[in-house]
Order: structure tokens, then sequence, then C-alpha cells
């Protein structure tokens, strides 16, 4: 319930402490850059500028550290297996496009295809031959893939149905938000109905339980990344969702960024706890997005001066 004497947001700029985009549209950032244009600006997919960003995205880090030992022909120059946590290619693939690499790059079509022939796995997607296929893992797969464009592939298909056939992922955040991701635009409207409704209950449940901020989250998720899911699935707002979306506005520091909260895995280079352009990025996309029907407190005294 808000306090009575709450002035709630009539615009989705206003659950804001300050106007952060400037901050998120880094030149230095291209990876970043060209996803703010898209996603938070509005530019279309094909215009100048995305395409200039998104051109540069693979050279700056971590995306450049991320793909250094790919190939052209999408061999991996390294020994270690493929799903060895975090190190392994196909986690440092999923990190990349996490992180904006460039979908357009014949290095990421060359790994991607290979990843998509060779994963073991009778349905879903396995770590290693023999074993039983990981929901989890296959959800944050399927992400990556559909995001570099291989929807119509033979094994994507595959992952999608064997989502269809088993029950239980949706009861699991991370697996349940990569499905999510995957399935939006109409892919499969049975899955997104399924882990909505999954994370639905998760977040009535325990409002707090995904409050530790980060990117990239692999093999967990957040109140950021879930609430920018929604968004991007354009998930109609649900009322139930009030307690942690509150709680994701007030994780917000100072100028309308967000801190990260949850450590990176040390494969990837990074470890220090400070305000993220990612999350802020996610988390303003989700405020800027459900703010209003939310109810949400306004905190923005005056309007971005764009």
């Amino acid at each position: 319930m808000k306090a009575k004497n709450t002035t709630t947001c009539t615009q989705g700029w206003e659950a804001l402490r300050g106007d952060a985009l400037d901050w998120l549209l880094d030149p230095k950032r291209p990876n970043l850059h060209w996803r703010v244009l898209v996603e938070l600006v509005g530019r279309p997919a094909d215009s100048p500028a995305v395409r200039r960003a998104r051109g540069g995205a693979n050279a700056v880090e971590p995306v450049a550290n991320l793909l250094a030992e790919l190939h052209p022909d999408g061999e991996w120059a390294t020994t270690t297996p493929m799903w060895s946590a975090y190190g392994g290619p196909g986690w440092r693939l999923m990190a990349a496009v996490a992180w904006g690499a460039d979908p357009e790059d014949p290095r990421l079509h060359a790994a991607s295809e290979r990843l998509l022939e060779d994963a073991p796995g009778e349905g879903g997607l396995s770590r290693r031959p023999g074993e039983n296929p990981d929901p989890k893992l296959t959800g944050r797969a399927l992400e990556a893939m559909v995001a570099l464009g291989w929807t119509g592939h033979q094994r994507i298909q595959e992952w999608l149905a064997w989502f269809e056939a088993i029950e239980g992922w949706e009861s699991d955040p991370t697996t349940a938000t990569a499905v999510l991701a995957a399935s939006r635009g109409g892919l499969r409207p049975t899955l997104q109905e399924r882990a909505v409704g999954g994370l639905d209950e998760v977040l009535a449940a325990d409002p707090d339980k995904m409050a530790r901020l980060g990117h990239p989250n692999l093999n967990r998720t957040d109140l950021a990344e879930v609430f920018s899911t929604f968004a991007s699935a354009a998930v109609e707002w649900r009322a139930e969702w009030r307690p942690a979306f509150e709680r994701l506005q007030r994780l917000q520091g100072e100028n309308g960024r967000w801190r990260r909260r949850s450590p990176i895995p040390l494969s990837f280079g990074f470890t220090a706890r400070q305000p993220s352009k990612w999350i802020t990025f996610k988390a303003t996309r989700a405020l800027l997005t459900y703010a209003v029907e939310a109810e949400l407190p306004r905190l923005f005294p005056y309007p971005p001066k764009r």
C-alpha cells in the first residue's frame, strides 16, 4: 500500500532520482550505446547511429576479451570445456551477448552455428554428453541464440518444444526470465504465459528475493533483469508486482543510477561494486515502462532537459 500523502508518478521519468541518459550514452562503450539507443531512445535498429555503435561493440572491453580466443571459423583457441563455469567458451559467448556484442560479427555467427550443431542433450541442452538436459543452461543458451538471430534453427525449435513438454522450470526465476526473453514477440505464447506465471509467484512470495543486482547474471537473475524483460516482452502490468517493483526503485542511488550488488565471475575480470551502467539501463527501462501504472512515488523534481 502506498503512503496516503505520497505523490505518485504521472510520467515514467518521475520515478527516477536523476537523468542518467547522458551517462548511459557513452561513446567509449559502443556495446552499451547501441542498446540504449534502441531500447531507451527508440532509434530503429537499422538507423545509422545504431549501426555505427553496434559495429564497434566487439572491439571494446569486456566483449573484446570474452571473444579474444574466438577464431573466424567459430573455433575457440582453448582447451577449456565448453560449459566449464564460467570460463568455458559457451559461457563466454553468452556473456558477450549480454554485454551488447554485435550480432552481425561473422565470428559469432560461426561460433553459434558450431554450438547449435554440437551441443549435447536430448531435447534440452546438457553440459556434457550423457547427462540430463539442464533447464537453466538451456534457457540462457536459448536466450543468447535468439538474440543472435538463430530463431529458425532446428535446435532452437527443439529447445522451445522441450520447454513446452516439461514442467517445473517456471519455478526457477532465472530459467523463467531466460525463456521469457527468448519467447517474446509471439514466438511461443504458451511459454511466455508460463514464464510470467512462474515469475508472478516468485515476486509475490518474496519481493526481496532478487534484490542483489548484477550483470551479466548468467546463472542467476535479479529484479532489474526481470522487470526489464517484462518490458521487452510487452507484458501488461500486474498489481501483485508492486512490492518488488518498489524495492527496485528504492535500490536506486543518486542521479538515477543503480549499483551492482552481486559479484561478476573472476574469469570475466571485473570485481568492483560500483554504479553499473548496464544495471541502470535495465532498471531505467523498467521504471519508464511501468512506473505510472505501479503508482510509484515521484522522485524526480523536474523533467529531463531534452
